[in-house]
Protein backbone atom coordinates (compact mmCIF):
# COMPACT_ATOMS: atom_id res chain seq x y z
CA UNK A 1 0.00 0.00 0.00
CA UNK A 2 2.91 2.43 0.88
CA UNK A 3 4.69 1.88 -3.26
CA UNK A 4 0.78 3.01 -4.53
CA UNK A 5 0.47 5.61 -2.46
CA UNK A 6 4.53 6.87 -3.27
CA UNK A 7 3.27 6.28 -7.21
CA UNK A 8 0.24 8.38 -7.10
CA UNK A 9 2.26 11.47 -5.10
CA UNK A 10 4.84 11.02 -7.18
CA UNK A 11 1.89 10.82 -10.56
CA UNK A 12 0.94 14.02 -8.67
CA UNK A 13 3.48 16.06 -8.49
CA UNK A 14 4.26 15.36 -11.97
CA UNK A 15 0.93 16.54 -13.44
CA UNK A 16 1.35 19.64 -11.77
CA UNK A 17 4.96 19.74 -13.27
CA UNK A 18 3.50 19.22 -16.71
CA UNK A 19 0.34 20.90 -16.62
CA UNK A 20 1.67 24.75 -16.52
CA UNK A 21 4.97 23.43 -18.48
CA UNK A 22 2.90 23.04 -21.42
CA UNK A 23 1.73 25.94 -21.45
CA UNK A 24 5.71 27.42 -21.08
CA UNK A 25 6.31 25.05 -23.98
CA UNK A 26 3.48 26.59 -26.48
CA UNK A 27 4.33 29.74 -25.58
CA UNK A 28 8.08 29.25 -26.33
CA UNK A 29 7.28 27.39 -29.41
CA UNK A 30 4.96 29.98 -30.91
CA UNK A 31 7.99 32.49 -29.98
CA UNK A 32 10.95 30.68 -31.86
CA UNK A 33 9.41 28.96 -34.75
CA UNK A 34 6.32 31.04 -35.88
CA UNK A 35 5.38 32.85 -38.13
CA UNK A 36 5.95 37.12 -38.13
CA UNK A 37 3.28 40.00 -38.42
CA UNK A 38 3.57 42.87 -37.64
CA UNK A 39 0.61 45.02 -36.64
CA UNK A 40 0.71 48.63 -36.69
CA UNK A 41 -0.37 50.40 -33.36
CA UNK A 42 -1.14 53.64 -32.02
CA UNK A 43 -0.07 53.60 -28.41
CA UNK A 44 -1.13 55.73 -25.49
CA UNK A 45 0.09 54.84 -21.82
CA UNK A 46 -1.95 54.27 -18.83
CA UNK A 47 -1.47 53.43 -15.29
CA UNK A 48 -2.93 50.18 -13.69
CA UNK A 49 -2.40 50.59 -9.90
CA UNK A 50 -2.60 46.48 -9.73
CA UNK A 51 -0.57 45.88 -12.74
CA UNK A 52 2.24 48.63 -13.05
CA UNK A 53 2.84 50.43 -16.07
CA UNK A 54 2.12 49.36 -19.40
CA UNK A 55 1.58 50.39 -22.72
CA UNK A 56 -1.70 50.49 -24.04
CA UNK A 57 -2.59 49.63 -27.59
CA UNK A 58 -4.95 50.40 -30.29
CA UNK A 59 -4.37 48.33 -32.96
CA UNK A 60 -4.86 50.34 -36.63
CA UNK A 61 -6.76 47.33 -38.59
CA UNK A 62 -8.71 47.45 -42.21
CA UNK A 63 -11.16 44.97 -40.30
CA UNK A 64 -11.89 46.40 -37.24
CA UNK A 65 -15.27 44.15 -36.22
CA UNK A 66 -14.50 41.03 -34.76
CA UNK A 67 -17.39 38.50 -35.93
CA UNK A 68 -15.95 35.76 -34.76
CA UNK A 69 -12.88 34.27 -32.57
CA UNK A 70 -10.52 33.54 -35.10
CA UNK A 71 -8.56 36.46 -37.65
CA UNK A 72 -7.98 35.57 -40.71
CA UNK A 73 -4.44 36.89 -40.88
CA UNK A 74 -2.31 37.76 -44.00
CA UNK A 75 0.17 41.17 -45.42
CA UNK A 76 -0.08 43.79 -47.33
CA UNK A 77 2.47 45.17 -50.19
CA UNK A 78 4.32 46.38 -46.96
CA UNK A 79 4.66 43.26 -45.32
CA UNK A 80 2.29 44.78 -42.59
CA UNK A 81 -0.57 42.55 -41.23
CA UNK A 82 -3.60 42.95 -42.14
CA UNK A 83 -6.76 40.63 -40.78
CA UNK A 84 -8.81 39.67 -44.02
CA UNK A 85 -11.83 38.63 -42.00
CA UNK A 86 -13.28 36.70 -38.94
CA UNK A 87 -14.12 33.36 -38.39
CA UNK A 88 -16.67 31.35 -35.59
CA UNK A 89 -15.24 27.97 -36.92
CA UNK A 90 -11.55 27.19 -36.80
CA UNK A 91 -10.11 27.84 -40.17
CA UNK A 92 -8.67 24.72 -42.05
CA UNK A 93 -5.76 26.52 -44.21
CA UNK A 94 -4.07 30.05 -43.83
CA UNK A 95 -3.01 31.79 -40.82
CA UNK A 96 -5.07 32.89 -38.38
CA UNK A 97 -4.73 33.82 -34.46
CA UNK A 98 -7.25 32.57 -31.86
CA UNK A 99 -8.94 35.01 -29.52
CA UNK A 100 -6.48 38.07 -31.06
CA UNK A 101 -5.97 41.32 -28.56
CA UNK A 102 -3.61 43.00 -29.51
CA UNK A 103 -4.72 46.35 -26.58
CA UNK A 104 -1.58 45.86 -24.30
CA UNK A 105 2.39 45.58 -23.77
CA UNK A 106 3.99 45.13 -21.00
CA UNK A 107 7.24 47.06 -20.39
CA UNK A 108 9.79 48.80 -17.49
CA UNK A 109 7.65 50.93 -15.31
CA UNK A 110 10.35 53.23 -15.93
CA UNK A 111 10.46 53.17 -19.80
CA UNK A 112 6.43 53.30 -20.19
CA UNK A 113 6.18 56.96 -19.91
CA UNK A 114 9.11 57.87 -22.11
CA UNK A 115 7.38 56.05 -24.85
CA UNK A 116 4.18 57.60 -24.09
CA UNK A 117 5.95 60.71 -24.40
CA UNK A 118 7.61 59.66 -28.00
CA UNK A 119 3.97 58.41 -29.56
CA UNK A 120 2.42 61.85 -28.53
CA UNK A 121 5.15 63.75 -29.90
CA UNK A 122 6.97 61.41 -32.32
CA UNK A 123 10.83 63.24 -34.04
CA UNK A 124 8.92 62.96 -37.31
CA UNK A 125 5.72 62.63 -39.16
CA UNK A 126 6.78 59.18 -40.74
CA UNK A 127 7.95 57.07 -37.24
CA UNK A 128 5.99 54.05 -36.83
CA UNK A 129 5.20 51.94 -33.93
CA UNK A 130 3.96 48.15 -34.70
CA UNK A 131 3.79 45.31 -32.67
CA UNK A 132 5.74 42.39 -33.67
CA UNK A 133 3.52 39.03 -33.10
CA UNK A 134 4.44 35.77 -33.84
CA UNK A 135 1.47 33.26 -35.00
CA UNK A 136 1.55 29.77 -34.96
CA UNK A 137 -1.49 27.50 -35.71
CA UNK A 138 -3.84 29.88 -33.85
CA UNK A 139 -1.51 30.80 -30.60
CA UNK A 140 -0.05 33.59 -30.88
CA UNK A 141 2.90 35.52 -28.60
CA UNK A 142 3.42 39.27 -28.61
CA UNK A 143 7.37 39.35 -29.56
CA UNK A 144 7.66 43.46 -29.49
CA UNK A 145 6.61 46.70 -29.66
CA UNK A 146 9.03 48.42 -32.79
CA UNK A 147 9.42 52.46 -33.33
CA UNK A 148 10.85 52.54 -37.31
CA UNK A 149 12.16 48.80 -36.85
CA UNK A 150 13.65 49.51 -33.17
CA UNK A 151 12.88 47.85 -30.92
CA UNK A 152 11.07 50.75 -28.38
CA UNK A 153 13.07 49.80 -25.20
CA UNK A 154 16.11 50.13 -27.27
CA UNK A 155 14.89 53.51 -28.98
CA UNK A 156 14.34 54.67 -25.38
CA UNK A 157 17.90 53.99 -24.30
CA UNK A 158 19.70 55.60 -27.20
CA UNK A 159 17.04 58.86 -26.51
Amino acid sequence: MKKFTFYLLLGYFILQLAFPGYFIYRHYNTLYTGESYKFVVAPYDPYDPFRGRYVALRPVLAVSSSDGQYALLDKDAEGYAIITGWQEQRPAQGQFAKDLQLDRYYMNEKMAPEAERIQLNPASDQDRFYLLVKVKNGDYVIQGLYINDIPIEEYITQG
